[in-house]
C-alpha cells in the first residue's frame, strides 16, 4: 500500500509526463509550420525573380534555354580570333565566321599582302594586318599617312599563333581553333602541297611509304609547304620546330593551349563541334550553316604498320589531338540533353540548305585530288553559303577600303574605290593609275616587236621610234 504522499508524488510525475509529451507535439507542430512558412515565403520570392529574370531578358538580343527550367542569358560574340591550322576543316570554319562578320558589317584583321594567308614562316605581327594604324609608341621619328584602325572585330585567316600579338588586335576576343587525326591530316598536306613531286618520288608505288625510309633527307628538298611535314599542327598553334622532340615543352605547350583557347573543333566530329561554338557564341542554327565545298577523291594505301609510322613521326601531335578530343567529349557532357535535340536540327536544316542550293559534286580538282561541290542556286542566301575564304576576303578588303582613301600594295599599283550607290554591299570598281603623256614625244607610233635570242634564252625588247614632226 502507497502511503498518500507517495500517491501525491506519482500523481505529479504522470501529469509531468504529460505536459512534456503535449510541448513536444506543440513544438514538432509549431516547427513544421515554421518550415512551411519559410517555404511559402522563398517560393514566393523565386517566382518574383524569375519573372524579373525573364523581363530582363526579353530586352536582350538572344536568351539559351539550359536543361528545362533555367534562363541564361547572352548576346551574340562578335570579337573572335580564330586560329587557322593547315588541313583541319578550318575552310569550312573560316567561312562561317567570315560570313557571319561580312553581312554584319564587322571588320575584319586580313593580311596587308593582296593574299587570304598571313605570313606561316614566322609568328604573327600586328603590323602584317591591312589598314592597321600604328600606335605613337609604335612610331617613333615616323609619321603614319593618315587612316586605319588599331583593333578590329575578327581575324580568321592562316597565322602562327602568338597571343600577345592578337590580342592587341583582336582585343576581348574569344579564341577557337581546330584539330585531326595527325595520320589524316598529314595524308591530306602531303597531297595538297604536292610533297611527292617536291621529294621527287611522285612516280613510285606509295610516295608516303617511300617518304619514310628516309624521312628527314626528303624533307630537305621540301619548300612549299615543309612545315606541315610534321608536327604541322602545333607548328601553327606556336610551338617552335626545335622542341618537336622535347616532351616537357609539348606537354606545356597543350596545357598552355587548353588555358587559351575557348573551343578547339575535332575534325572528325565536324557538326558536334559546330553546336559548342553555337553555344559558346550565342548564335543561331542557321549562323552555323554551311555547304561543303571541296571533298578529298583520292587516298594512299596506309597500312596499319605505315600508320603507326606516321603517328610516330607526328608524336606532339597525336598527343595535342588525344587531349583535345577529350576536351571535346567533356564539354558535350556539360552542354546536357538538349545538345542531341540542337544535334538533330541542325543536321534536318543542313538537308534542307542541300535541298535548297541544289549541289552536285564534280571531280575537277586534279592537282589536288579533290571533288569540287558545285553550285546549281545562285540566289543570295546559298552563295552565301558557298562562297570560299578567298572570296570573302577580296569582298572583306572591297569592304574596308573607304577606311582610307589611298591605299597600294607591293603586288599592285591600282587604287580601289566603292560604287557610290548607297548600296554598302556593291562591288568596287578598279581604278587604275594612268600616267600623264609626255607632251613632246604624243606623236608615237608602236613598232612590232623584235626577239632577240640571247644565251639560249628569248627576250621581247619593244623598239620604240619618235616621229619627227615638221613645223
Amino acid at each position: 500500500m502507497l502511503t498518500s504522499a507517495q500517491e501525491r508524488h506519482l500523481l505529479c510525475l504522470e501529469c509531468l509526463a504529460r505536459a512534456t509529451k503535449r510541448l513536444r507535439i506543440f513544438s514538432s507542430v509549431f516547427i513544421v509550420c515554421c518550415l512551411i512558412f519559410s517555404s511559402a515565403i522563398y517560393l514566393n520570392s523565386g517566382t518574383v525573380q524569375q519573372d524579373n529574370l525573364i523581363q530582363m531578358t526579353s530586352n536582350r538580343t538572344a536568351t539559351q534555354l539550359v536543361g528545362t527550367r533555367r534562363l541564361v542569358e547572352c548576346a551574340p560574340v562578335q570579337r573572335i580570333v580564330f586560329l587557322k591550322t593547315h588541313k583541319t576543316a578550318g575552310t569550312s570554319i573560316g567561312t562561317i565566321l567570315q560570313r557571319y562578320g561580312y553581312t554584319r558589317n564587322l571588320s575584319f584583321a586580313i593580311p596587308a599582302k593582296n593574299t587570304p594567308v598571313f605570313d606561316c614562316c614566322r609568328y604573327f605581327k600586328r603590323s602584317d594586318v591591312f589598314l592597321y594604324k600604328k600606335q605613337e609608341s609604335e612610331l617613333g621619328d615616323e609619321s603614319d599617312d593618315g587612316g586605319g584602325t588599331n583593333t578590329f572585330d575578327m581575324l580568321t585567316n592562316h597565322a602562327v599563333y602568338l597571343r600577345p600579338e592578337m590580342d592587341a588586335i583582336v582585343p576581348d576576343a574569344l579564341y577557337i581553333t581546330s584539330v585531326r587525326d595527325p595520320v589524316d591530316q598529314f595524308e591530306s598536306a602531303f597531297v595538297y602541297f604536292d610533297i611527292a613531286n617536291q621529294a621527287e618520288i611522285a612516280k613510285v608505288k606509295n610516295p608516303i611509304a617511300t617518304f619514310f625510309t628516309n624521312p628527314q633527307h626528303y624533307k630537305q628538298k621540301i619548300s612549299y609547304g615543309g612545315r606541315q611535314v610534321q608536327n604541322g599542327q602545333l607548328y601553327d598553334l606556336g610551338l617552335s620546330t626545335e622542341h618537336f622532340l622535347d616532351p616537357f615543352y609539348v606537354k606545356y605547350k597543350i596545357r598552355q593551349l587548353d588555358n587559351e583557347f575557348d573551343l578547339v573543333f575535332v575534325k572528325e566530329y565536324f557538326d558536334e563541334s559546330l553546336i559548342l561554338m553555337k553555344k559558346l557564341f550565342c548564335w543561331g542554327i542557321d549562323d552555323i550553316l554551311y555547304i561543303p565545298k571541296r571533298i578529298a577523291n583520292f587516298r594512299f594505301n596506309i597500312s596499319e604498320n605505315l600508320r603507326e609510322t606516321i603517328r610516330k613521326w607526328n608524336h606532339a601531335d597525336v598527343l595535342l589531338y588525344e587531349h583535345f578530343n577529350r576536351t571535346l567529349w567533356r564539354k558535350i557532357e556539360e552542354y546536357g540533353a538538349e545538345f542531341w535535340r540542337d544535334l538533330d536540327e541542325f543536321r534536318r536544316r543542313m538537308e534542307e540548305v542541300s535541298s535548297l542550293c541544289e549541289t552536285k559534286k564534280v571531280d575537277k580538282d586534279n592537282v589536288h585530288h579533290l571533288s569540287i561541290v558545285e553550285l546549281q542556286n545562285k540566289s543570295e542566301f546559298c552563295q552565301n553559303l558557298y562562297r570560299m575564304d578567298g572570296e570573302y576576303v577580296k569582298l572583306i578588303r572591297w569592304n574596308m577600303v573607304p577606311m582610307r582613301s589611298n591605299f597600294s600594295d607591293n603586288a599592285t599599283t591600282t587604287n580601289m574605290t566603292k560604287v557610290q550607290s548607297g548600296n554598302p554591299r556593291d562591288k568596287p570598281t578598279l581604278q587604275k593609275k594612268v600616267k600623264p603623256r609626255n607632251s613632246i614625244s604624243t606623236n608615237r607610233r608602236k613598232s612590232k616587236p623584235v626577239i632577240v635570242k640571247k644565251h639560249g634564252t628569248s627576250k621581247r625588247i619593244i623598239k620604240v621610234t619618235k616621229k619627227r614632226v615638221k613645223h
